[in-house]
């Protein structure tokens, strides 16, 4: 990643989640790969590979969605690690 100019904040980030089920507040912990910058953008980074390394996968896709929450960020970036591909993943609002 440092080599395409993102610089590592971070490493095995952990947000908490907070949620009401049934009116009962419960808490989850999340933790991300790496937390990362470049010019002024901050993006959450998950590394994955083989065939999970694709928002196609439904598990990777739900992951990246709680953290898009969790850590109130825009963008994320998945990090295929066989490929050394990163890709910038935006939810649409």
């Amino acid at each position: 990643m440092r080599r395409r100019g993102y610089r590592i904040v971070a490493t095995e980030v952990e947000a908490l989640v907070r949620v009401r089920v049934d009116g009962v507040a419960r808490e989850f912990t999340v933790r991300a790969d790496a937390i990362v910058r470049r010019w002024f953008s901050r993006y959450v980074v998950e590394v994955k590979a083989g065939a999970h390394a694709t928002v196609a996968h439904r598990a990777t896709r739900r992951q990246l969605f709680e953290y898009a929450h969790a850590f109130s960020c825009r963008a994320l970036l998945l990090v295929d690690a066989d490929a050394g591909a990163i890709h910038r993943i935006e939810f649409a609002r």
